[in-house]
């Protein structure tokens, strides 16, 4: 699969990359949407991690394809995950938090000691074909009318 990835200062590139894999809890995403955030033109010009950095959470080592405010059809579902069904439109929250840490623990994972993004630190992006995301991070979508807007929940 192609995605748009940060090398280095000023130097993304649109590489073949292979397809993720789902993994236990996870769900992947064909990203039909993407958008281009501030931060994303920030570490265009200062990336904040050197190419062989690895996030303690997402466990990838750069360089990482860029992309976290993004959205997409799911098209595969691990086998224990439950309440979402390939098919299904999803806008992905980017934030991961280890879920381990005394803040994660009292259900403040925005404190997460580990905290990190999809599309900044690694876990894919929404810059490339398809993303595998953990299950809790696909916001489903319903399907908007023409009189209505979307009305997004997370379950």
């Amino acid at each position: 699969m192609r995605a748009l990835r940060l090398h280095g200062p000023r130097d993304v590139r649109l590489d073949d990359i292979p397809e993720p894999p789902l993994r236990p809890g996870t769900v992947k995403v064909k990203v039909e949407w993407a958008g281009i955030c501030g931060s994303d033109l920030h570490r265009y010009i200062h990336p904040a991690f050197p190419p062989d950095y690895v996030h303690p959470v997402l466990g990838e080592q750069g360089p990482f394809a860029l992309g976290h405010e993004f959205s997409g059809r799911v098209t595969e579902v691990a086998d224990d995950v439950d309440g979402i069904e390939a098919g299904e439109l999803v806008a992905v929250e980017p934030l991961v938090s280890d879920g381990t840490c005394p803040a994660c623990l009292r259900g403040e994972y925005n404190l997460c000691d580990h905290f990190g993004f999809i599309g900044l630190m690694g876990g894919g992006g929404g810059m490339s074909e398809y993303v595998v995301v953990p299950a809790r991070n696909a916001m489903w979508c319903r399907t908007a009318s023409p009189r209505r807007p979307p009305r997004w929940s997370n379950r």
